[in-house]
Parts: C-alpha cells; structure tokens; sequence
C-alpha cells in the first residue's frame, strides 16, 4: 500500500513533468491528475527522493515521511533515503523504528563517515553515550569543522565521566561558534568537575555576559 502523498507535493511534481502536461490540465482538479495521467514510476521515485529529502533538511518531518516512504519502498538499498527516513521517524516519535533504520544504514555501509556520523548523532541525543562515543570520534575526524558532532561528542564524555575529553571538545566546538552560550556554560560544569575553578568561574562569567548581550 503506498503512502499518502501530501497534496502540495503530488501537485508539484506533475508541475515538474513539463508544459505538455500543463496544457492538458488547465482545467483539471490536482487531485485527478493521478488517474488522468501514466507518468513514469521512475520520474515520479527521482522527485519524491529529492522533494522528501529536502523536506527532512528543512525541518519539515510530517512532509517528508510520507516521500520517503515511497521511495524506500521502491529503492530499499538507498543509503541516503534510509537515513533521511530513520531521522524523520526519531524526529516524529517512532524512536525505535528510526534508530533500527540508522543502524541498518550503519551495516549496510560502516565505512561512510555520513551514516557514522546520523547514527553517532542519534545515540547522543537520546543519551546512549556509551554507543555514540565511537562512532562521534570516527565523525569528528572526518568533518573537523562540524559544530553539531564536536558538542553531541563533548556532551556525550562528559555524560560518561571523562571531563577532561568534554573540555578537550567543547573548547573545539567553541572555535567555531564562540559565542555559544550552551556550550560555554557547559565548558565551564566539566572544568569546574576538574577542579579547575579558575577557568570555570572565568567560563560562566563569560556566559551571563553572552546572556546579557542577546538580552539587549
């Protein structure tokens, strides 16, 4: 049984199919044009892919999981949709169903740094550090300069204990974002977990002022 395609999305690719299409249809309803037409189930599968997967970029999960189910129906070996689909699912409550997808993207292919680093991000932010640790530390190394997996790895040791790894990291993370406040704050717990009052008091000062800058 296929998904329901949101209206928009469906209207949007027979748009797509070209000025042959439109010129027949001017004066049909959106919702006939499934049954007016045979287009190409691979055309249709292209458009649904990338639609559904800009959709999960932007932040719009309701939208894009009914595409991506469509395509991963039709192309279940598709790396990127089994990512793109396993993140909507987490970000729509089906927790268990997205993480045994990333997982399964994860065998399917565990020398890509991408599916290392969706899956890394995954464990983290539902608070497996002991399985996000790995697979963040392999990410860190391939996207240096990815604010998202230096922060989720330094949360992640810190988390587990390791204090002096989290400051290693948040002060990585702050290279790039150095007006972060969560992160800055958060340096300042794991130094002060070190002993290292200074630094720390340093740290939250530096926080509140953060705080009082974006207030004004």
């Amino acid at each position: 049984m296929n998904p329901k395609i949101p209206l928009p999305d469906t209207a949007g690719f027979y748009l797509e199919i070209g000025s042959a299409v439109l010129s027949r249809c001017t004066s049909k309803l959106i919702s006939g044009f499934q049954s007016i037409f045979v287009v190409d189930d691979d055309a249709k599968t292209n458009y649904y892919r990338k639609t559904g997967i800009e959709h999960t970029k932007n932040g719009r999960y309701e939208r894009a999981l009914p595409l991506l189910d469509y395509v991963s129906a039709r192309r279940p070996d598709d790396l990127e949709i089994m990512l793109h689909l396993g993140l909507c699912q987490i970000k729509l409550g089906r927790k268990e169903d997205g993480m045994k997808l990333l997982e399964a993207a994860q065998l399917f292919d565990s020398t890509n740094p991408n599916t290392t680093k969706v899956l890394g991000l995954a464990y983290a932010q539902s608070g497996e550090y002991q399985r996000a640790v790995p697979l963040l530390v392999i990410a860190a190394a391939a996207y240096p300069d990815n604010f998202s997996v230096l922060y989720r790895l330094a949360c992640a040791y810190d988390s587990l204990g390791d204090h002096a790894q989290a400051v290693a990291h948040f002060e990585r993370a702050l290279v790039l974002r150095p007006k972060a406040i969560k992160v800055v704050r958060a340096l300042a717990y794991a130094l002060e977990q070190l002993g290292e009052r200074e630094r720390a008091l340093a740290c939250f000062k530096r926080a509140d002022e953060l705080e009082d800058d974006e207030a004004s």
